[in-house]
């Protein structure tokens, strides 16, 4: 049996897309599969919503977090496989097969690429002393901006590009799969992140256990990220979970660059679209001023439909960062703002 475990908050309007994509796609292979939906936004009528959905398993709990409500979830589950996820995924026909083809294969964690509206999200950063001075030292200036981004590209590309998984370090917690005895033996999820890096410290944990992670490009799940996140708090939930993960797995200097805060971006973006059409690009898209992480696809022309149509999938983004970008080369051919 494959169990799918979705932790909601206020996601009523979501959870059908992944509950009916992941149905769908279980019948599709002939498995026996349930839903478990780990209802946490503390409001009835929210809660009889998500029971009209028909989950398999519906738990009604207080939110005390995403970690917690994946305890509550796998506690509950009856599969040998399990898939943790947010609800707000929509599996593409073929996602659930090659999930389970790159466990079968020996991989001991998977995550699908994600998409939305046809941009293809970056694979997870890997959260270390080292690669937080890097994303630093990239907002100080423009030449080590250009560095950075240069080795991001290579790495994002290196998952885009691939027929086959491709060992990572870290994947994004959206949505993981992994044998139930597998869970069991890295333990349970810390219950002291509320939201934010409780899956770095779950899979760093893996890690530490031998175990291989992997992102599989053929696993393709519509991602729209962030809906349910709560935009006053966002913030304080990311900063304090940052802190707690660096001090906790690093000491003292994941202590000291815990306190380093990103710079002002050295990118001077013109107003989109471009008055002139570079040459065919990578476009990159990031909601950051940064430009980095960015969701990317190849393009001829400025991708001014794409880009319209990722700001009305993302409904909390507002102004998008966009790059042209000439991996070849390895160097920028514009920068603009969306309005």
């Amino acid at each position: 049996m494959i169990s799918l475990i979705l932790v909601a908050h206020h996601s009523s309007d979501r959870l059908p897309g992944a509950i009916e994509s992941f149905r769908a796609e279980a019948r599709g292979l002939n498995l026996s599969s349930e839903v478990l939906v780990v209802e946490q936004s503390e409001d009835p009528e929210e809660a009889v919503q998500v029971a009209a959905l028909a989950p398999d398993r519906l738990l009604v709990r207080p939110n005390r977090g995403y970690a917690a409500g994946l305890n509550a979830g796998i506690a509950a589950a009856a599969g040998e496989v399990l898939l943790l996820g947010n609800p707000d995924v929509v599996f593409s026909p073929g996602t659930l097969a090659a999930l389970l083809a790159a466990l079968e294969a020996g991989w001991d964690v998977v995550g699908p690429q994600f998409s939305l509206a046809g941009w293809l999200f970056p694979p997870a950063d890997e959260q270390t002393p080292g690669e937080e001075l890097r994303r630093f030292a990239a907002s100080r200036g423009i030449a080590s901006w250009d560095r950075f981004l240069r080795r991001e590209v290579k790495r994002w590309r290196r998952v885009w590009e691939s027929p086959a998984p491709v060992a990572v370090e870290a994947l994004s917690g959206a949505l993981l799969a992994v044998r139930a005895d597998t869970a069991a033996r890295v333990g349970s999820w810390d219950e002291g992140y509320f939201l934010y890096f409780e899956e770095n410290d779950w899979l760093r944990r893996a890690r530490r256990l031998g175990m291989r992670l992997a992102v599989v490009p053929a696993a393709r799940v519509e991602h729209a990220w962030g809906h349910a996140a709560e935009p006053g708090r966002t913030a304080e939930h990311f900063g304090r979970s940052r802190r707690r993960y660096f001090a906790g797995h690093f000491g003292w200097r994941g202590r000291a660059v815990a306190r380093l805060s990103l710079g002002s971006s050295p990118l001077d973006p013109r107003p989109f679209p471009p008055a002139a059409a570079p040459p065919p690009a990578l476009w990159l898209l990031s909601p950051a001023p940064l430009g980095f992480p960015a969701a990317g696809r190849w393009s001829s022309v400025p991708p001014v439909a794409e880009v319209a149509a990722f700001t009305a999938a993302c409904s909390h983004c507002a102004a998008l960062t966009l790059i042209a970008y000439d991996p070849h080369a390895g160097r920028q051919l514009g920068t603009w703002k969306t309005p």
